[in-house]
């Protein structure tokens, strides 16, 4: 899916609002769709409250996320972004009363080496050293996703995995929509879909986010959170070696810089990242 997005938001040309207006219909779309299968039961207000929360805690961190991919590359954005797991531990730890060895401290710590490695960048200029333009909007969203993580987790037992992801469903239209909907956007969207590669590459992008999402939904109702964050945590370096492999064959497919050195700082910090928090699950 992080691919898939790329190549929307770069290859494509797809405006990262467009998206995210798209995005938006689809997730409502997933809510109504749960709504009218399998009616909700009456629940507490608070419940409700909780899980539209879910949601829209996710809307704005992809919002942000797909912001970042529109300007810079997924090798790079993906372990800062996939790192939120580090933050779901923590609130696992906090909040859920989960605990947190010295080993997996550790691991928390490489894991978050991992993620500011990816946003160094090295130059021969004034600067040598720099971060990422995109990092901060990165961080917040790290913290938006992590937050929406752990709140899902207080409502699993009281709702089914369905109602659950319908829930995420509607709180990220409900941020979504009104923050995209503008004539504009949607006059560039509709344009978009009328043509048949857009239309393909679209259907594949939202057939792995909904499997996506479900599967992470049934995984965080049903397992302990900090592994179950952990195991997603392996994203970063399944991502970086599908882009080299990607770019090898079609360079400008997701316009990633293929030289060495950046080719080494991208699969160490991945690798930084994903040895974390395996260690995380494992232990």
């Amino acid at each position: 899916m992080n691919v898939t997005d790329k190549v929307v938001l770069t290859t494509l040309g797809l405006r990262a609002r467009a998206f995210l207006l798209f995005i938006g219909f689809q997730t409502l779309t997933t809510f109504v769709v749960i709504a009218v299968v399998n009616q909700y039961p009456t629940l507490p207000f608070d419940i409700w409250l909780r899980g539209i929360g879910v949601g829209v805690f996710w809307g704005f961190g992809a919002m942000l996320i797909l912001w970042s991919l529109s300007r810079d590359e997924v090798s790079r954005v993906t372990p800062i972004s996939q790192s939120y797991p580090l933050i779901t531990v923590v609130f696992a730890v906090v909040l859920l009363g989960e605990s947190l060895s010295v080993l997996e401290s550790v691991a928390v710590v490489l894991a978050a080496l991992g993620a500011i490695l990816a946003a160094i960048k090295f130059s021969d200029g004034s600067q040598p050293i720099s971060l990422t333009g995109t990092f901060g909007y990165l961080l917040i969203a790290v913290v938006m996703l992590a937050s929406g993580q752990t709140m899902l987790k207080t409502i699993t037992d009281d709702v089914s995995f369905w109602h659950a992801l319908g829930f995420r469903g509607a709180g990220m239209a409900i941020v979504l929509l009104p923050m995209n909907y503008r004539r504009e956007i949607a006059g560039e969207l509709f344009s978009f879909v009328q043509k048949p590669k857009a239309v393909a590459v679209l259907t594949i992008d939202v057939g792995l986010a909904t499997t996506a999402l479900a599967l992470l939904t049934f995984a965080i109702a049903t397992g302990p959170l900090s592994l179950t964050s952990a195991i997603i945590g392996s994203t970063p370096l399944l991502v970086f070696f599908a882009t080299v492999l990607i770019s090898k064959k079609y360079p400008q497919l997701l316009g990633e810089t293929l030289s060495s050195r950046l080719m080494i700082q991208k699969l160490v910090a991945a690798a930084l990242v994903v040895t974390g928090l395996t260690i995380i699950a494992v232990v």
